[in-house]
C-alpha cells in the first residue's frame, strides 16, 4: 500500500479569527493543509518552518503588516518562490502598486469570495509546481554539464598522453 503524498500547505496570515477559521475550513476541504498565524511576525516564522506553497497574508494587521511580511519572505532565498496572495480591503491603484512592488503576486479583495480564492490558490500552486520543476531540470542540466566536462577532461588528458612530449624535438625526414 502506498502512502498519499502529504497535502500541500497554505499559510493563511489574519488577525481577524472568524475570517481565517472560514478560509482554512474551505482550503482544508479541498484538500490543503493550512498553517495559520495570528501576526505578521508569527506568519513569517512559521512560512520558514513549514515552507508553504501559498501564503494568504491580510494586508493591514497590528506590528507587520502584509506588506513587510511579503518583503521579508521575498528577501529569504528558500522562501522567495512562495506564491503570496494579499488579502485586503483596499481598492486603490496605488495600494495595488505598492503591493505588487512589493512581491505580492496576487490580491484577493476582503470579504474573500471563497470560489475565487480556491482559483487563485489553485494558480498559484500551479506556478509554484512549475518552478519547481524548472529548478529539478537546472539541477539536472548542471549535473550533465559537470559529467560531461569531467568525460571532456578525461579525453583531453588521453590525446596528451599519445602526444610526443613538448619537449623532445621531432625528427626533419631528409
Amino acid at each position: 500500500m502506498g502512502s498519499s503524498p502529504p497535502p500541500l500547505t497554505i499559510l493563511l496570515v489574519d488577525d481577524d479569527r472568524i475570517h481565517s477559521r472560514l478560509l482554512q475550513a474551505r482550503l482544508q476541504r479541498e484538500g490543503y493543509g493550512v498553517a495559520m498565524a495570528s501576526s505578521g511576525e508569527e506568519g513569517l516564522a512559521l512560512a520558514r518552518q513549514q515552507r508553504p506553497v501559498v501564503v494568504l497574508c491580510d494586508w493591514l494587521m497590528e506590528g507587520m503588516d502584509g506588506v513587510e511580511v511579503c518583503r521579508a519572505l521575498r528577501a529569504d532565498a528558500d522562501l522567495a518562490a512562495t506564491y503570496f496572495i494579499l488579502l485586503t480591503s483596499r481598492s486603490r491603484v496605488e495600494d495595488r502598486v505598492l503591493g505588487l512592488d512589493s512581491g505580492a503576486d496576487d490580491f484577493l479583495s476582503k470579504p474573500v469570495d471563497q470560489e475565487e480564492l480556491l482559483a487563485r490558490v489553485r494558480a498559484g500552486v500551479r506556478l509554484f509546481q512549475a518552478n519547481e520543476r524548472l529548478q529539478d531540470l537546472a539541477a539536472e542540466l548542471q549535473r550533465q554539464k559537470s559529467r560531461l566536462d569531467a568525460e571532456l577532461a578525461e579525453a583531453a588528458d588521453y590525446v596528451r598522453s599519445l602526444l610526443p612530449p613538448p619537449s623532445s624535438p621531432l625528427r626533419r625526414a631528409e
